[in-house]
């Protein structure tokens, strides 16, 4: 049965069935940054979504109309910006840290164990970890 498992699976690696550890990392990798790539892009739509319709409010309200429209658009867009380039630092500080841990040979050994070592370094440094009496 061994011997028929080896054949299927190299049968469908020959197909284009099963991916390599490499070709797994790369999708995961650039999985990661088209995630990436909406949530900045997200983040700009809904400031100026967001902004426009406040600006639509007030204008409604007090008959300004539009320029508070106007005003809020442009700091909509301003606050947009000033969140997408925040996140890219993040997401940019994240990869550096990373790698340095990867040329390190401190790696988590698979995508998303990342975040599961930081949240348990988090709680056990509230104190609240995993603590075993002796």
């Amino acid at each position: 049965m061994g011997e028929l498992g080896g054949r299927i699976s190299k049968a469908r690696h020959d197909a284009g069935l099963e991916k390599t550890d490499a070709e797994r990392d790369t999708d995961a990798a650039v999985g990661a940054g088209l995630g990436a790539a909406w949530r900045i892009s997200i983040e700009i739509v809904v400031a100026l979504v967001v902004c426009t319709a406040i600006g639509w409010a007030l204008d409604y309200w007090f008959g300004t109309k539009p320029w508070l429209m106007l005003i809020f658009l442009f700091l909509g867009g301003a606050a947009g910006m000033n969140n997408a380039v925040r996140t890219a630092l993040r997401i940019d500080a994240q990869a550096t840290e990373a790698l340095q841990r990867k040329s390190q040979g401190d790696a988590p050994a698979k995508l998303g164990e990342e975040r599961a070592v930081e949240s348990a370094e988090d709680s056990t440094e509230d104190g609240e970890g995993d603590r075993r009496e002796r």
